[in-house]
């Protein structure tokens, strides 16, 4: 039976990286779930209610600083690698307009500190310092995250969640300390710098592998590149900018309705969501993404999405049915038993997650095939969706019709994408090129 395990994975290259991938996603989660355990016990829900807001922010900022360009850079990197002069233009283009959005977005941080601790906290808080370690702190996240990107587009999987994985611990660490002797401001902190300590680990797994930097030239910068990468920067800001304030519009309208540790409850939610989602982004960025981009047929396209449905997302079901069975035990486990209270809303939450899940492997081909205004057109309905229900579930039935609203957000958009993809999903020749 192990045998036969062993060459099922072994032939199915999907299940080869996800075997491996989850050694990785297992020390991200644990180190995500004893932290959530240190936030809980010294800071309770109102602490994470106030680190969803820097979170978001947070979200914001980095795609801003980096132009959103991480899925072009994957897209034509893969493309082009056995091109040299072509992977030339690519880098250099990639890496002078990251170069530049980031020093604009961190000077903006760090000038601009006092007005961003006004909008996002309020007068009452004082937060200054965070926005300008953050305008400090964002030109190392933004050169390592050009760094993985290009070093995704090689396929180069197991340095990718090495590196990723090293960072998870050092992470740990650090936000452990940091909230034990610094409470909230602590976190802040950590919160801040931790992405950027990434740098640190990549640039030891490159420091023999210069060769790369050969491709490094301004003679390479490439107008024609600068528009290619034009329509990956507006679905990416677009997202980058959007989705974080929606979250931060719904944390507020909690708030209003039931005060800030109900927030925080919800808040809490979003975190367990996103350590049993990482198995499945994970595959999603390292794998999908640049499968999809290289297919050319619908064939190809049908193939890869059916594929995912029959090996990944079964699996990934089952995970939420033993989620929701085991949920008081976890709660009590991952955070306080305070935080019981959040139980109501794990139903929603995971079916949602699932209905996501779904949707998003079909919507990477957004992205693989560049795909702008039917990018933008489904989010800004999506967000829209999301948004409108949230509020209309939350007014009545408190912070439990956030996750009502994520529920029925996902379900609609697993519907629209569908319907955009019928054609080489169930009808068009399988040869016809997409």
């Amino acid at each position: 039976m192990l045998k036969y395990l062993r060459q099922f994975i072994g032939g199915n290259i999907l299940l080869k990286i996800t075997s491996f991938n989850s050694i990785a996603i297992g020390v991200r989660i644990v180190a995500g779930l004893i932290s959530s355990k240190v936030i809980a016990f010294y800071l309770g829900a109102p602490g994470m209610a106030l680190l969803g807001d820097l979170r978001n922010f947070l979200t914001s900022v980095q795609g801003v600083g980096t132009l959103g360009i991480y899925n072009g850079v994957v897209k034509y990197t893969a493309q082009f690698k056995k091109e040299p002069q072509i992977l030339g233009k690519v880098l250099t283009t990639s890496f002078i307009l990251g170069g530049f959005a980031t020093i604009l977005t961190a000077l903006s941080l760090f000038f601009g500190a006092p007005y961003w601790n006004s909008f996002l906290f309020g007068e009452s808080q004082n937060f200054i310092f965070i926005f300008k370690l953050l305008g400090l702190a964002l030109p190392f996240y933004a050169l390592n995250t050009l760094l993985m990107a290009v070093i995704n587009g090689y396929s180069k999987f197991k340095w990718i969640i090495i590196i990723n994985a090293t960072t998870n611990v050092l992470g740990l660490l650090v936000t452990v300390f940091l909230i034990y002797t610094q409470s909230i401001k602590g976190a802040f902190i950590a919160l801040v710098i931790v992405p950027s300590l990434s740098l640190l680990i990549t640039g030891l797994a490159l420091a023999k592998k210069t060769r790369f930097l050969r491709f490094f030239k301004f003679a390479h910068f490439d107008w024609s590149f600068v528009k290619r990468f034009g329509s990956y920067t507006g679905m990416t800001l677009f997202s980058a900018i959007s989705t974080p304030w929606v979250f931060i519009g719904i944390r507020q309208r909690i708030i209003n309705a039931d005060g800030l540790t109900h927030a925080g409850y919800w808040d809490a939610m979003l975190r367990l969501s996103d350590y049993y989602l990482m198995f499945v982004t994970t595959i999603l960025s390292l794998y999908i993404l640049p499968k999809l981009a290289a297919i050319k047929t619908a064939k190809g396209f049908r193939t890869e999405i059916f594929n995912f449905y029959k090996t990944i997302l079964p699996l990934f079901g089952l995970g939420c049915i033993l989620i929701y069975v085991l949920k008081n035990l976890l709660v009590s486990l991952i955070f306080t038993k305070d935080f019981l209270a959040m139980s109501p809303i794990f139903a929603w939450q995971l079916a949602g997650d699932f209905l996501r899940v779904a949707s998003m492997v079909i919507a990477y081909q957004f992205l693989a095939k560049n795909m702008f205004w039917t990018f933008i057109g489904t989010q800004v309905f999506s967000l829209s969706v999301i948004y409108f229900s949230s509020v209309f579930f939350i007014d009545r039935f408190g912070f439990v019709g956030a996750g009502m609203g994520h529920l029925f957000s996902y379900f609609i958009y697993l519907v629209v994408v569908l319907f955009i993809f019928r054609k080489p999903l169930f009808y068009t020749n399988q040869q016809e090129t997409i």
